[in-house]
C-alpha cells in the first residue's frame, strides 16, 4: 500500500537492549582516570601481599640449616599449614585454567613460524604447574608427618619443598620471555607490561640461588633473595597480567557497544 501513495515505509530496526552492569563497568574502566585507579588498586593489593610474604619469610620461616626450628615451625603452625595445603590445591586448579586462557591469548597473537614462542610458553607452563603440584604435595605430606616422623625426615622434606620452589623461577623464564617476544612482534601488550616481563625474568633467575646454600640471604627456605624472590615473581607477574587483562576486556566490550576510548 505504501508504494501506491509514492512513499516507502521506514525500515524497522530492532531496539538494542539497555546496557547491563558489566557493560557499564566496562565503559567505566575504559576512562583514563579509572584505568589509573584500577592499576593503583592492583599495585596496592600486590604490595600488601608482598609485605605479608616478607614478614612471614623474615620473621616466621626457619633458616634452611635450622633442624630444630623447622620441626618447631611445623608443630606450631600445623593447623594453619593444613589449610594452606588445601588452598594450594584450589590455587593449582585456578592457575591451570587461567594459564590456559592466557596462553590462548599468546597463541592468537603469535606471528612466529609454527608459533614456536607459544609452544615454548606452553611447555614452560606445564613444567611449572607440574613442579608446583609436586611441591604442594610434599608440603602437605610434611605437615601430616609432623609429630609422627623423625626430625631429620621433617627437615629433609622441608628443604625439598624449598629447593623445588627455587627451581620454579628458572623454569618459568621461557614463559615470560616468550610472552615478551610475542608482544614485541605483534604489539600485544602495552610498553609497561613488556618492561614487567623483563623484571619478572630477572627475579626468576634470582631464585636459583636457593639450590646453593641452606643459610644466609641466598637460601631458599627464608632468604631474602632465594625465598622472597620466589614469592615476588608470581605476585608481580599475575598482578600485572590481571591488571592488563581487565582493561583489555573492558576496551573490547566497549568496542562491541560502539565506543572505544583510547589505549591502556
Amino acid at each position: 500500500m505504501s508504494q501506491v501513495f509514492g512513499r516507502q515505509d521506514a525500515p524497522t530496526t530492532a531496539a538494542q537492549p539497555p546496557p547491563d552492569r558489566l557493560d557499564k563497568l566496562a565503559v567505566a574502566l575504559t576512562r583514563p582516570g579509572n584505568i589509573r585507579r584500577w592499576y593503583a588498586l592492583v599495585i596496592a593489593f600486590c604490595t600488601a601481599l608482598m609485605a605479608v610474604a616478607y614478614v612471614v619469610i623474615a620473621h616466621i620461616l626457619p633458616e634452611g640449616s635450622d633442624i630444630a626450628g623447622t620441626v618447631e615451625f611445623y608443630e606450631k603452625y600445623n593447623t594453619l599449614l593444613r589449610v594452606v595445603s588445601a588452598g594450594l590445591a584450589l590455587l593449582f586448579l585456578v592457575g591451570a585454567m587461567w594459564s590456559a586462557a592466557f596462553i590462548g591469548t599468546l597463541w592468537a597473537a603469535d606471528t612466529s613460524r609454527n608459533r614456536v614462542y607459544t609452544w615454548t610458553a606452553i611447555f614452560s607452563e606445564i613444567l611449572v604447574l607440574c613442579l608446583f603440584f609436586a611441591e604442594s604435595g610434599i608440603l602437605a605430606s610434611t605437615v601430616l608427618l609432623s609429630g609422627n616422623a623423625p626430625d631429620s625426615v621433617i627437615h629433609a622434606l622441608h628443604i625439598t619443598v624449598a629447593v623445588s620452589a627455587a627451581l620454579l623461577g628458572p623454569v618459568w623464564v621461557p614463559f615470560a620471555l616468550a610472552a615478551l617476544l610475542i608482544s614485541r612482534r605483534s604489539g600485544l601488550f602495552p610498553t609497561w607490561f613488556n618492561k614487567l616481563c623483563v623484571v619478572v625474568i630477572v627475579i626468576d633467575l634470582c631464585t636459583i640461588t636457593g639450590v646453593f646454600t641452606l643459610s644466609g640471604p641466598l637460601n631458599g627456605a627464608n632468604g631474602m633473595v632465594g625465598a622472597f624472590a620466589g614469592v615476588l615473581s608470581p605476585v608481580v607477574w599475575v598482578g600485572g597480567a590481571i591488571a592488563w587483562e581487565v582493561v583489555e576486556w573492558a576496551q573490547h566490550r566497549t568496542r562491541q557497544l560502539g565506543t572505544a576510548p583510547a589505549g591502556n
